[in-house]
């Protein structure tokens, strides 16, 4: 890319990430402490309230602002030797008002202002479960199309009709997916003849066929059925083979990784020489669940990307951390393109594939 005409701005929600996206874009990142006399860029008072103030021109400027939907902690200034210092705890909700502060705050000072949010907040929440509840994936689009967002990138939604919750004629929705990042990392660390990709149950099957079909494995899928009306469904049968093979759990993100354990369990008693898993977003909300993966004799390896922090009591020794910054970094340089300039992102994206490909002719 031959200039950097855009700016690039940090929430409190994911800093190493940023500060990764950064580093691989090479120009500088403005952080929430970056201040002047009137104070930081992000301020959050005693009562709750936050106040957002950039300290750079962004008028005419292309911004991307990074935030993920993570607590965290206020970035409110560093020491003398560099090191950070941080103030009030911060929560999720904490870090969408942040978010929203920061999108209206540069749009009103001119700017055109395109959302990085790996993992994007009340993704899950796609529909009305039930009447009266509300949606709120369209009510985060809602909010940020309200304040001039004029795009938006995702790392793997939860749901392929993302696009239409956002109005395409006001805020384009570009998405990364995880497929040729973990199939990459499955081919490179498999034996293809000896590994199978296991389906936790009949409704995953469908979204592992882009990875068997691709890397031409086997897969085996898990029955799961309801002893009685008020108990949870059990492994009952499984289709398909797994005895004394390696087998794979894919999935978009996991929170108490109990669907991964009790694959791992069913796999075990059919025989399974081991388990490993690749799921997109850490939200790991249970240290009870982390500490059944770290103790199962089967499950050998959590593969997660960095959408989201994973602090480190969470780090136990199965977790693998692939980063996904260098993907991100490429869609923000593309994004940021002049026009006439190589700005294709899909042509990236199916660009991808290639080292796959390749892996694949030499095995």
């Amino acid at each position: 890319m031959a200039h950097k005409d855009f700016l690039l701005f940090a929430g409190n929600s994911h800093l190493d990430f940023a500060r990764s996206i950064a580093r691989q874009l090479g120009v500088f990142l403005h952080e929430p402490d970056e201040s002047d006399r009137r104070g930081p860029t992000i301020k959050w008072f005693s009562n709750g309230n936050v106040l957002v103030d950039p300290k750079v021109n962004v008028r005419g400027k292309h911004c991307f602002v990074i935030q993920s939907q993570a607590p965290g902690r206020a970035l409110i200034g560093k020491t003398e030797s560099g090191e950070d210092i941080f103030g009030v705890n911060l929560t999720v909700s904490d870090m969408i008002i942040e978010l929203y502060w920061m999108v209206h705050a540069l749009t009103c000072a001119g700017a055109r202002v395109t959302v990085v949010t790996p993992y994007l907040p009340y993704i899950r929440s796609d529909k009305q479960d039930h009447p009266r509840a509300s949606i709120g994936a369209r009510t985060f689009a809602d909010l940020l199309t309200s304040v001039g967002a004029r795009g938006i990138i995702i790392m793997e939604p939860h749901f392929q009709q993302i696009h239409g919750f956002f109005d395409q004629k006001t805020i384009k929705v570009d998405t990364l997916n995880m497929k040729p990042i973990f199939a990459y990392e499955i081919l490179a660390n498999s034996q293809r003849d000896k590994t199978v990709f296991v389906a936790p149950d009949i409704g995953e099957a469908k979204h592992l066929g882009p990875f068997v079909n691709m890397l031409k494995m086997d897969i085996a899928i898990i029955n799961k059925e309801r002893i009685a009306d008020n108990e949870k469904a059990h492994a009952q049968h499984m289709v398909g083979e797994v005895k004394d093979r390696d087998c794979w759990v894919i999935d978009d993100e996991t929170m108490s990784c109990g669907t991964l354990i009790e694959a791992a369990d069913f796999c075990m008693e059919k025989g399974a020489a081991s388990l490993r898993a690749a799921i997109c977003h850490p939200v790991l909300t249970s240290a009870e669940g982390l500490r059944r993966v770290e103790q199962h004799p089967l499950i050998k390896e959590l593969l997660v990307t960095d959408t989201i922090p994973v602090p480190p009591e969470k780090r136990i020794s199965k977790l693998r951390v692939r980063s996904v910054a260098p993907e991100f970094a490429r869609a923000i340089e593309i994004l940021a393109a002049r026009p006439g300039e190589d700005n294709s992102l899909d042509a990236f994206k199916e660009s991808l594939y290639t080292p796959i490909n390749d892996l694949m002719k030499r095995q």
